[in-house]
């Protein structure tokens, strides 16, 4: 399976900011010439370059948004979101988003979402992701590939269509479609879903059997609380469902680590190789190279790169959100009683969740993500 084009992707503005202040040093402080720095500048905004925004079209209560440098700012209307940006709203808060094409966004209270765009198979993707709360979509058709939407545990793929997603706090998913058509896909399964019909996912496992839900009101703050009670039925079961999840995601980018680095030395190849043609004033031979970098193995480590970020962020989204929320019902719970056998059993695959945070996904973060 070729890794560069796995749908798994995620993409963020910072860690992309960073790799190109360490080139940039590198070439500035080894080349003899203006036409040089404007060459590699060149070549970064094609690299860096987000084309996908949404417009904020209305605010109610406190909705905040968590830009690309990490900080956490009030949301108003008229604000731009953009690629790698996230909406957080609290109990009060709701917030409308607009996309390019007019279709629209609306995210409900107590909900995280986060708009990214990256490439996939050679054509832009725009990624609508819940974390944990609502959100509902109006979409209209899209030029070229539709947007994936997606929550800890699912991908739900459409062009044109109305529905709305339910991220749970036990890591669970539920999508209602109301027009259209919406193919739900968890851990290699599918399951498309036409008007009036709903699935629920499990984190870390296939989508359940899918069923009408017209005329049921299906209120999210209702259904979360569903949710939370069958955890703590039997709470090791939950966090051993999201620690399924998680491992999904820290295999995901442990594939990718061995592959990224094989093209990340190709790619410092092609650097020096460029240096030297334009300090030799090569001019033809530079201009073979800035392709190679912009259509060749440039490309592709940008895929690989995406793809990396994806599969740590989804980590760092799935266990902040999902499993320190777990965490901390279960010690408000057990506070007078911390030696339960089920509390404990709970408390040490917690820890192992941590524990594989630590040494593998961190290292893989910036300072903005945390």
């Amino acid at each position: 399976m070729n890794i560069a084009r796995k749908k798994n992707l995620h993409c963020t503005y910072k860690m992309v900011d960073g790799e190109r202040s360490r080139w940039e040093e590198t070439f500035v402080r080894n080349a003899r010439t203006v036409w040089i720095v404007g060459l590699l500048l060149f070549l970064y905004s094609a690299i860096l370059g987000f084309g996908q925004e949404a417009l904020t079209v209305y605010v109610e209560g406190e909705a905040n948004a968590k830009n690309l440098q990490g900080k956490i700012l009030p949301l108003e209307i008229g604000n731009p979101l953009k690629s790698g940006e996230s909406v957080i709203t609290r109990t009060t808060g709701r917030a409308d988003l607009e996309l390019p094409n007019k279709s629209l966004i609306q995210v409900k209270p107590n909900t995280v979402f986060t708009l990214s765009e990256v490439e996939l198979e050679g054509e832009k993707q725009t990624v609508l992701a819940t974390t944990v709360g609502s959100v509902s979509y109006r979409l209209n058709k899209f030029t070229g590939r539709g947007p994936s939407i997606r929550t800890a545990g699912a991908v739900a793929g459409v062009r044109g269509t109305d529905l709305t997603v339910y991220a749970g706090a036990d890591g669970s998913t539920l999508v209602l479609v109301e027009q259209g058509a919406v193919a739900v896909e968890a851990v290699g399964k599918e399951v498309t879903l036409e008007k009036n019909e709903a699935v629920e996912v499990k984190p870390g496992s296939p989508p359940g059997e899918k069923f009408t839900w017209i005329g049921k009101q299906i209120d999210y703050s209702a259904w979360n609380r569903g949710k939370m009670e069958e955890f703590l039925k039997d709470p090791v079961a939950g966090i051993e469902r999201v620690a399924l999840q998680l491992e999904i995601y820290r295999k995901g980018l442990a594939e990718i680590l061995p592959v990224l680095a094989r093209v990340e030395t190709e790619v410092n190849k092609v650097y020096e190789e460029l240096k030297k043609a334009v300090e030799a004033k090569d001019e033809a031979r530079a201009t073979q190279l800035r392709e190679e970098l912009l259509k060749g193995v440039g490309a592709n480590r940008r895929i690989l790169f995406l793809n990396k970020r994806f599969y740590a962020l989804s980590y760092l989204s799935l266990r902040r959100y999902v499993g320190g929320g777990l965490y901390l019902q279960m010690k408000s719970r057990y506070i007078t009683k911390p030696t339960a056998p089920v509390y404990v059993e709970f408390l040490e695959r917690y820890k192992d969740i941590l524990k594989k945070f630590e040494e593998t996904i961190v290292p893989h973060l910036v300072e903005a993500d945390i």
